[in-house]
Formats: structure tokens, C-alpha cells, sequence
């Protein structure tokens, strides 16, 4: 996405979240006497219609929606981890609004370098204000990950012009496959991340922090991913690497492999 489309998209945010806040606040003054759970509801009900509207992207969203807030409720390593940074992470994702960017990129970029072999660059999944807080809004790529499995790969040159297409590619985010419950959790927690001003900055470059941020989500509350695979055990719930391989084939000398470094892209 060029610079100046990014800028646009930044402000129409920034401007949807202050009429957001806006709204929320005249919740709050014009109905002083509504109790917390009446709250609660008329947010998740607003919430829901906003998703509704989405269609069928909308109710994929709304299922991760609900499996990272059944995660963060329960006193786990993962809510610890966001609750050290801010003790109402739970209240601060429930409270969160989601867009679609349709026209966001849809291939892996690849580029070789000479120190690090061959660099792919996952299309990006979503993207947040950093430190927005309450009300937030999550930007998800309908061409990434998020509602993916794999992409068209376009290998580039040096000078970062296009040289062929190069085959399809899985998508991953971390150690997640593209389109599953635990990359679309991985997602949301990494961009929660953010919200709360968890996790630093990042960006859709070749620097790699993105991916770093999305390792840290998935090393340092660990306990996400692994409580929900407790909860929804079933085949297509897999770590990506975990499938054991036939007798005959782990006895095969394997081939000696080219350095490849995967890039993904939320933030």
C-alpha cells in the first residue's frame, strides 16, 4: 500500500475512533444509572451488528473475537502477560471495533539477499493504532492470513522490481498457518498488543520486527494458544511442523536446504 494511501486510512481511524469515544461518552452521561452488565450487553450487541455487517468475514471475526475473550477471562499466563500492561486488558478487547481493508496486499514477496539467503514477506493481516486503548479499531487485510491459507508468491530482484511469479505459498503467522483459530488468535492478541501499548511499534517493511512482536506474543503468553487447543481439540487445530512423518520418510537422508527467512506482517 502506498505511503499516501496508509495516511488516509490512518486518519478516517483516528477520526472513527473519536466518534466512537464520543458516542461511548454520551452512553455514559445521558444513562448514568445503567449498571456495568447493561453496558456490557448493549456493547457486545453493537459490537455483533457491526460484524454482522462484515457478512461472512464478520462472523469469522466474531468467532476469534469470542475465543480470545473466553482466553483472557481465565487466569492464565496469557492474561498475565497483557495485564501488566494494562490490569483491564479483557474490558479493553471486548470494547474493540473491526474494519475490512479490501484492496490490502495479496502476495508473499520474495527477494534474495546475500547474507540472509532468501527473504519472503507474508502480506500484512491487521494493523491498529499504537496506545489507541478503549474503543480501538482493528484493521484486518482480507487478502491476508487472517482469512487465507496460502498466496501467490512474486519474486522480486534486488532493486525490488517484480521478476516472475513464483508458485503458492503457505501463509504463517509465527508458527501458525494462515486461516486457522490459532493464527486468527495470535492476530487479535498481537494487535491487543499494541492497543495497550504491550508490544512496540511496527510495520509492513523487511526489518522483520513485525514477526518478532508476533514471537513474543506467541513466547511470553503461551498459555493463549494452549488453552484453547485444550478446549477445541480437533485435527485441523495443528501447529505448523507437528504432524509426524511415515517411518519410511524419516529414514530418508534429507536434502540439504537454502536459507529461508518468512516475514509476517501484523502490526
Amino acid at each position: 500500500m502506498c505511503v499516501t494511501g496508509w495516511r488516509k486510512r490512518y486518519q478516517f481511524l483516528v477520526l472513527r475512533q473519536r466518534l466512537i469515544a464520543a458516542a461511548v461518552l454520551s452512553c455514559v452521561v445521558f444513562a448514568p444509572t445503567q449498571s456495568y452488565s447493561e453496558c456490557t450487553a448493549k456493547q457486545e450487541e453493537c459490537v455483533a451488528l457491526e460484524l454482522s455487517a462484515l457478512g461472512k468475514p464478520g462472523d469469522t471475526i466474531a468467532r476469534a473475537r469470542e475465543q480470545v475473550i473466553d482466553i483472557l477471562q481465565h487466569g492464565n499466563a496469557c492474561s498475565a502477560w497483557f495485564q501488566e500492561a494494562d490490569p483491564d486488558a479483557t474490558e479493553v478487547f471486548r470494547s474493540l471495533h473491526f474494519a475490512m481493508e479490501m484492496k490490502g496486499p495479496a502476495y508473499v514477496y520474495g527477494i534474495r539477499d546475500n547474507e540472509r539467503g532468501q527473504l519472503l514477506k507474508h502480506p500484512w493481516a491487521a494493523r491498529t493504532i499504537e496506545n489507541g486503548g478503549l474503543n480501538s479499531t482493528i484493521l484486518l487485510n482480507a487478502n491476508g492470513p487472517f482469512f487465507n491459507r496460502t498466496s501467490e508468491i512474486m519474486q522480486l530482484d534486488p532493486r525490488g522490481m517484480l521478476l516472475q511469479p513464483g508458485g503458492n505459498r503457505l501463509l504463517v503467522v509465527s508458527s501458525y498457518a494462515g486461516n486457522t483459530p490459532e493464527a486468527q488468535i495470535t492476530i487479535l492478541l498481537h494487535e491487543l498488543g499494541h492497543i495497550i501499548g504491550r508490544l512496540p511499534g511496527d510495520d509492513d517493511s523487511w526489518d522483520g520486527r513485525s514477526i518478532r512482536n508476533t514471537s513474543e506474543v506467541e513466547r511470553d503468553s503461551r498459555g493463549c494458544t494452549q488453552q484453547f487447543q485444550r478446549q477445541h481439540q480437533s485435527p485441523q487445530f495443528r501447529r505448523l511442523g507437528r504432524r509426524r512423518k511415515p517411518s519410511s520418510a524419516r529414514r530418508r537422508p534429507r536434502k540439504r536446504q537454502r536459507r529461508r527467512l518468512e516475514l509476517g506482517g501484523v502490526f
